[in-house]
């Protein structure tokens, strides 16, 4: 359904704009010494062992404390609030929650990565296209529980839980990853 189009990219592939984006969302993700989510995380911990029960109190608690306001000034197009940042506020985009849900998720010992993703449908033929961040308008978690892949979206209400299956009908995701991947 792609009309005539123009297209030109700084990037080598997709793997480069995996390891570009890589940065932004570990620094997010970096909690400081006196955080508060660090005791939110200390408090899911007591309630279960079971890692998909921790992620599933995680996932809500993103989704219900904290509003989604989208944020995009001051770079704020790629480059998430910090977690810190977000809680503090109580409001965050799809980044902000994404980077506050990968810091409770790293605290509660949860192996979990970004993942951007095009939430608009117009994602056929992506793989066709030049390596750009500008294809993807929403950012997830994907975390791995008991050898098996989960999909976590912040922004979501708190009646979805982690799935096995995206709630959206993605073609094509591209994991963030300081070594990189591939769509």
């Amino acid at each position: 359904s792609m009309l005539r189009l123009f297209e030109y990219s700084d990037y080598s592939d997709w793997a480069a704009v995996s390891s570009r984006m890589a940065p932004l969302f570990t620094k997010a993700a970096t909690l400081s010494e006196r955080s508060p989510v660090r005791q939110e995380a200390s408090r899911i911990a007591g309630l279960s062992t079971d890692p998909l029960v921790r992620a599933q109190q995680a996932l809500k608690i993103v989704q219900q404390q904290v509003r989604y306001v989208y944020v995009g000034l001051n770079g704020g197009n790629f480059t998430p609030a910090t977690a810190d940042e977000t809680w503090e506020r109580r409001y965050g985009d799809c980044k902000g929650k994404t980077a506050l849900l990968l810091a409770l998720l790293q605290e509660l010992g949860v192996d979990a990565q970004p993942v951007l993703a095009n939430n608009q449908g117009n994602d056929d033929g992506l793989n066709e296209r030049l390596p750009s961040p500008l294809v993807f308008d929403h950012v997830l978690v994907q975390a791995t529980i008991g050898g098996k892949r989960y999909w976590l979206d912040g922004t979501l209400p708190p009646n979805y839980l982690p799935s096995e299956v995206p709630l959206m009908p993605y073609r094509w995701i591209l994991p963030v990853a300081h070594s990189g991947a591939s769509l």
